[in-house]
């Protein structure tokens, strides 16, 4: 490893083959596992995997005890704490790579569920603006939906409390909100506070995103259908 706290180059290979290791793991303490089983799951001759299982006690990464030709592997700490690192790397990177969505014409869902009173009073305290009545929809490729279903995963939501309305004793779901940010493709300097909308009973296409906002946002950036935005994601929350 680097000073750095990296993985250096030489040990790409061992490091892969500490990652296909632990996912064949699994939640197990140990693994009994030959050097030929180890080779398939590598996509490695036999030679090739026994000497990758060396690399890698050579390393403290694992240690292993040998019965005929069967080993059985335990992960170390240090091995442990190898793939913690390159978690650790692998969410950084994630959380850099930008996110587009392409403007879309709505059915105006988004609306209806902003402007009831028992959602749209809640959305000044918890989101900190008072948005506009209505929503944004963003159409994203499957690589940027992917992206951002993942990218959530490691987000708290803001939490819109659900309730039941007195008149029509129509019972409302809590929704999920989360904080980003907006600009234009061509214009990344002028920002503004946002959130994406998760509500739960969307007659939308898997890919299209609501995003909430104030002021108007189709204003605010000029935008027509087809105009790409960025969405940052707050992870400070």
């Amino acid at each position: 490893m680097s000073n750095k706290g990296e993985i250096s180059p030489e040990n790409y290979a061992n490091w892969f083959a500490l990652y296909q290791l632990c996912k064949h793991i699994e939640y197990r303490q140990t693994i009994t596992i030959s050097s030929v089983e180890f080779g398939k799951l590598l996509n490695l001759s036999q030679q090739t995997a026994s000497r990758r299982i060396s690399d890698l006690e050579n390393l403290g990464w694992i240690k292993r005890k040998t019965e005929k030709k069967i080993q059985k592997i335990v992960v170390t700490r240090e091995g442990s704490d190898i793939m913690l690192l390159m978690y650790k790397n692998l969410k950084e990177i994630l959380g850099s790579i930008v996110i587009l969505g392409s403007v879309q014409s709505g059915i105006k869902e988004g609306a209806y569920y902003v402007a009831i009173k028992g959602y749209f009073e809640q959305f000044q305290d918890k989101l900190g603006f008072l948005p506009f009545k209505g929503t944004l929809n963003l159409e994203l490729n499957d690589t940027n939906i992917d992206l951002l279903r993942e990218k959530l995963k490691y987000i708290k939501p803001v939490i819109i409390s659900g309730f039941k309305d007195e008149n029509s004793e129509r019972t409302y779901g809590s929704v999920h909100c989360y904080e980003c940010v907006i600009s234009r493709l061509d214009n990344p300097e002028k920002k503004i506070k946002a959130a994406i909308l998760d509500i739960q009973r969307t007659h939308h296409e898997k890919n299209t995103i609501e995003i909430l906002a104030n002021p108007y946002l189709r204003d605010y950036f000029n935008l027509k259908d087809g105009d790409k935005l960025i969405i940052e994601l707050n992870f400070s929350n």
